[in-house]
């Protein structure tokens, strides 16, 4: 008999959390249609292109995979880079993180990480035409520079990304790849 009423307990208890967590999703509002801004981004996609000279390694060509998929409720649009190791790339680079909306500023964000120890804080007012610019804070190597991404749309199937730091008021390419969605 304990064993019937210890198992009647944990089943309504069970049924009680679960009608809790589903009063809480039914509560949580949807993701923000402002994240739809990232649909162009999100898939599997192949580029290739040029990383400038820079303190961290010499020019080199560059080719890389780009994969996007929505995670956490659709709430974030995760990604990864990771480029290709070839003669001139010996130590290639590779970066993950998020995009995402944040209501209390209105804009989207990116928030990364990389396998060089840095990471990079950045925000946009949206598409601008057939551009996408983030703009915010690179820490890397020991130093802190504001950077740029821009992503521009060169077709349903195509985009240019381009890596920029500010030195001395300019704005400087530190990486430009040509990137083709494969799926």
């Amino acid at each position: 008999m304990k064993r019937v009423v210890f198992l009647a307990v944990l089943l309504l208890a069970a049924a009680v959390a679960g009608a809790a967590d589903s009063d809480t999703k039914a509560m949580m509002p949807g993701p923000d249609p402002m994240l739809r801004q990232l649909d162009f981004l999100h898939g599997d996609w192949r580029c290739e292109g040029i990383a400038y000279a820079t303190p961290m390694g010499p020019e080199h060509a560059t080719r890389g995979t780009v994969s996007t998929h929505w995670t956490m409720d659709d709430r974030w649009l995760a990604f990864t880079y990771a480029e290709k190791k070839t003669p001139q790339s010996a130590m290639p680079f590779m970066v993950t993180g998020f995009f995402g909306y944040d209501a209390e500023v209105k804009g989207l964000v990116l928030g990364s990480v990389d396998n060089g120890g840095g990471y990079s804080t950045a925000g946009s007012d949206g598409w601008q035409g057939d551009a996408l610019t983030f703009v915010g804070p690179w820490h890397m190597g020991g130093m802190t520079a504001r950077g740029r991404d821009t992503f521009t749309k060169k077709g349903p199937k195509a985009m240019m990304h381009v890596a920029e730091i500010e030195q001395n008021g300019a704005w400087t390419k530190v990486g430009q790849e040509s990137c083709t969605r494969t799926k």
